[in-house]
């Protein structure tokens, strides 16, 4: 008689997994039905019938992290993730306002932003007090540099026994700093793909992996350049900390902090409580993901 045993999803092609059981094996496996929607980093109740490995049951996840999706608005891509690394280097650039966005990701996701000042080599005053904004609001920050090891020893520290996603624009160094932190990944890559049998459909794959030391990082198509899903500005400004911490003292419970009287946001701004640039981001945001501007 086959009896259930925990594991762990490390890998997702579609309807197809890969379980790391309590032995530290990895193994294929189906879900017992099309009800069960598996996610990487699901912790899952899986057995073995006839020499199959089948998952019956999914653990109560902690977070679910999403992206945009153009045909759903918003698609599941990994679960029990805590930390979103997003990585601002000064070259090719990144405003403060593409910073705001991927912060809000990280907060709408439930999750622990670190901001990572890339290329940590090439000096930049301007950039750097940039990115100094998001340090006096809280947001912890680390310098890293791919090609100086000494640099990513913080950043592995902190990592610990995290799950983590890392994202940033086109160019800043992301898959340089992924390969850096697991020299392994595209090895690992053709070969998970290959035994599933899901080899052509890469684009499907959502992995997850160790890092030495503890930890794990997250690699799926898409990710790195994740974007947010449609929503009205009351969902949005939970995504933005300083603007909602003014939020519960605005007069209406549906304030869309633009103009009705009583606004505490405003108010705020007005204050200077919130900084002109933060508040101009918000309501840019939340102009473009109601449709109201281009994405």
């Amino acid at each position: 008689m086959s009896t259930l045993q925990p594991a762990l999803v490390v890998a997702s092609f579609g309807r197809d997994l890969q379980v790391e059981l309590p032995d530290g094996s990895v193994r294929l496996a189906r879900p017992a039905n099309r009800r069960l929607r598996c996610l990487c980093g699901d912790s899952v109740d899986a057995e073995r019938i006839k020499g199959d490995w089948v998952v019956r049951h999914i653990q109560p996840r902690r977070e679910v992290f999403y992206r945009q999706d153009k045909r759903d608005g918003k698609r599941p891509v990994a679960a029990n993730v805590d930390t979103l690394l997003v990585l601002a280097s000064p070259e090719p650039g990144c405003s403060a306002e593409q910073v705001d966005r991927y912060l809000a990701i990280a907060e709408l996701n439930g999750l622990r932003p670190v901001l990572l000042r890339g290329k940590a080599d090439l000096p930049d005053a301007a950039f750097d007090a940039m990115l100094a904004e998001f340090n006096a609001l809280g947001y912890s920050s680390l310098s890293v540099a791919a090609d100086q090891p000494d640099s990513l020893a913080p950043l592995r520290h902190q990592l610990g026994q995290a799950r983590s996603v890392l994202c940033g624009l086109s160019g800043a160094g992301k898959s340089t700093l992924f390969n850096a932190l697991i020299p392994n990944a595209a090895q690992r890559t053709s070969s998970l793909s290959a035994a599933s049998g899901e080899g052509r459909h890469t684009t499907t794959t959502t992995l997850l992996h160790q890092l030495d030391g503890g930890g794990w990082l997250v690699d799926s198509p898409g990710v790195r350049d994740i974007r947010l899903w449609p929503m009205p500005a009351g969902e949005l400004i939970r995504g933005f900390r300083d603007l909602l911490a003014h939020e519960n003292d605005c007069r209406f419970a549906d304030c869309s902090h633009r103009h009705e009287p009583g606004c505490a946001v405003r108010n705020a701004v007005d204050a200077g409580s919130i900084s002109s640039r933060r508040y101009a981001s918000f309501c840019d945001l939340a102009d473009r993901l109601a449709g109201q501007l281009p994405p």
